[in-house]
């Protein structure tokens, strides 16, 4: 997976939450499972290929970040299924929640280190 893989991969988990919070969604989602930041594609990347940026504090940073995100996440699944519908939906599209701040720093580190590795265009 390149850049715009790991970023695309992020942006459709995100979609998938959202999905879930709105109670559109045909999935179950776990939260314990969602709390591990090893499971999903983006995940999988950082463990893996991902590990030949692991010296650079950009690449250190995501991989806090992404952990984080994860953390943040579980916890919107866990607001859903206690019936806390609206609280979800609240913290996915506040900019200031730890879930939207979090998200936004996995995208923009991603960037930095594409902007650095990858030569434009």
């Amino acid at each position: 997976m390149d850049f715009e893989g790991a970023i695309k991969a992020h942006s459709t988990w995100m979609l998938r939450l959202y999905s879930y919070a709105e109670g559109t969604s045909r999935e179950k989602l776990d939260a314990q499972m969602i709390a591990k930041d090893n499971l999903c594609e983006l995940g999988k990347w950082i463990q893996g290929e991902g590990l030949r940026y692991g010296r650079e504090p950009e690449f250190q940073e995501l991989v806090k970040a992404h952990a984080a995100f994860h953390k943040s996440a579980a916890a919107i699944v866990d607001l859903v299924d206690q019936g806390r519908r609206a609280s979800a939906e609240k913290v996915l599209k506040s900019a200031d929640s730890d879930y939207r701040q979090r998200s936004f720093q996995v995208t923009g580190l991603l960037r930095k280190l594409q902007n650095k590795h990858v030569p434009a265009k």
